[in-house]
């Protein structure tokens, strides 16, 4: 039975989002010996309610939008391109395999096009480098997310455009310069819902 982890969708992300648009995170892969449906809920049910606060991936993120995770994650939703675990926490650094990888990638597309998100931030660098081609992708490389060196593309779905934005792992990027980033990518204009395919 191959698992795939169901994302984590906050109470009100459809109604107001953050500034009122409609943002997903996307981490890599999640990493636990037990490996459930329920593993991403969990472990962000866990975070906003305070019971651990020591998962410092989901913890740093809200920092960037200067919110409490209370508050951030009952506005967004949030999965991991690996749609199942990758190992316990001794293999949390593993690539996913080739099928891994193409179940991520369908994965992506169908939860963006399904809850019509309007920005994606990708918070790893093997996420990104693993990634859909984006509209961009057929004129060269990816342009930059103006004033910073990280990379951007967008993805036309039905009923919404898809602005993504490859950010770093928060173990790894400097907290002003995530911050100074996520906030370059909120203000992304162009974005918009699309008419649905008739």
């Amino acid at each position: 039975m191959v698992i795939e982890h169901r994302p984590w969708v906050g109470n009100l992300y459809a109604s107001e989002g953050i500034d009122g648009q409609r943002i997903a995170i996307m981490g890599y892969s999640p990493h636990t010996p037990e490996d459930h449906e329920g593993h991403t809920i969990e472990c962000v049910s866990q975070v906003v309610s305070g019971q651990d606060g020591t998962m410092r991936f989901f913890n740093a993120i809200p920092g960037y939008f200067q919110m409490t995770p209370a508050d951030f994650y009952t506005r967004v939703v949030f999965f991991e391109f690996v749609p199942c675990a990758v190992g316990g926490p001794e293999q949390k650094y593993a690539v996913a395999t080739p099928d891994q990888a193409a179940a991520g990638r369908r994965r992506l597309l169908g939860i963006a096009e399904e809850h019509r998100v309007q920005k994606l931030l990708v918070l790893s660098v093997k996420a990104w480098s693993s990634m859909p081609p984006m509209v961009e992708s057929a004129s060269g490389p990816l342009p930059f997310l103006p004033g910073t060196d990280f990379r951007m593309g967008t993805y036309d779905l039905e009923g919404v455009r898809t602005v993504a934005v490859g950010l770093r792992h928060p173990q790894y990027g400097p907290k002003a310069k995530m911050r100074a980033a996520v906030q370059a990518g909120m203000s992304l204009k162009g974005y918009n819902d699309r008419p649905a395919a008739i």
